[in-house]
């Protein structure tokens, strides 16, 4: 039995709705007045997408340097928490985004800042994926694995149509002797192995708003499959796609790219006193 209809298809990920999204800044005034009414923010941002355009290599990528500026000014607010989550590593994600003052979670916030408990045996089960997976992959080009330790990344954005079926078959070929530990998360490009106690996202945002102080309006900006898990959590907050205006999503608005990313923080950076 394939590995896919079981675990990429099970926090409903291929379930969002097609429909036309408010472009944010055409609802800005509504947007303001819902901030101007809370006694704190929590702006929670996804990495690659959102802050910065994807690229075809992940080691390439780097903050700009305006942005981070904005950013670091935000996190200073008192009224304000910044929260940087992603399917990177903890240490990779702090040292490409390097925002001081804000708050970091690696692997789609199952990696926290003061560490994270990982089920006894779990590093060995996913070094014994790699090796598999390094030996069944060989050979098909544009295919990359990356070793995140608890997790793992197959990027298939250098790939021929027909090589990104092959891996596909071989991912779940592989995977079927591991599914009651990992499960698979579908991205831009990529599939994710993640180990089952990691619940992506949605669960990460959970636990950040619950201890934000009452009356709390949480704003979350993400591109991708993982970012829906959240926008389906954070049913009262503000919920914004960054990307083409005609994919499926659950978010409430839309902006167009990091471009406009930017352009969001610097009028919430003029809004917050």
């Amino acid at each position: 039995m394939s590995a896919f209809p079981s675990t990429s298809l099970r926090d409903g990920e291929r379930s969002r709705t097609v429909r036309v999204l408010p472009h944010l800044f055409a609802r800005w005034g509504d947007i303001r007045d819902r901030m101007a009414a809370a006694k704190h923010l929590a702006l929670v941002l996804d990495f690659d997408g959102t802050l910065v355009p994807i690229r075809r290599r992940p080691t390439q990528t780097r903050l700009a340097v305006g942005t981070r500026r904005v950013l670091e000014r935000l996190a200073r607010r008192p009224r304000l928490t910044v929260f940087l989550v992603s399917g990177r590593r903890l240490a990779d994600l702090r040292r490409r985004a390097g925002v001081a003052g804000a708050e970091f979670g690696g692997l789609h916030g199952w990696e926290k800042e003061g560490g994270s408990r990982r089920p006894p045996g779990l590093r060995r089960i996913f070094r014994a994926l790699k090796r598999l997976l390094d030996t069944r992959l060989a050979g098909l080009r544009g295919i990359e694995i990356e070793d995140k330790g608890c997790a793992i990344t197959v990027h298939y954005r250098g790939a021929s149509r027909g090589t990104a079926s092959r891996m596909r078959a071989v991912l779940g070929e592989t995977l079927d002797s591991f599914d009651e530990r990992v499960r698979l998360l579908e991205g831009k490009k990529v599939w994710e192995v993640l180990p089952r106690e990691n619940r992506g996202k949605g669960s990460a945002v959970r636990s950040l708003v619950k201890r934000m102080p009452p009356g709390t309006l949480t704003m979350y900006l993400g591109d991708d499959t993982s970012d829906e898990a959240a926008f389906a959590a954070l049913r009262s907050a503000v919920t914004v796609f960054v990307g083409g205006g005609s994919e499926p999503t659950r978010a409430q608005y839309r902006l167009r790219g990091p471009a406009e990313v930017r352009r969001f923080l610097e009028r919430l950076d003029g809004e917050i006193a």
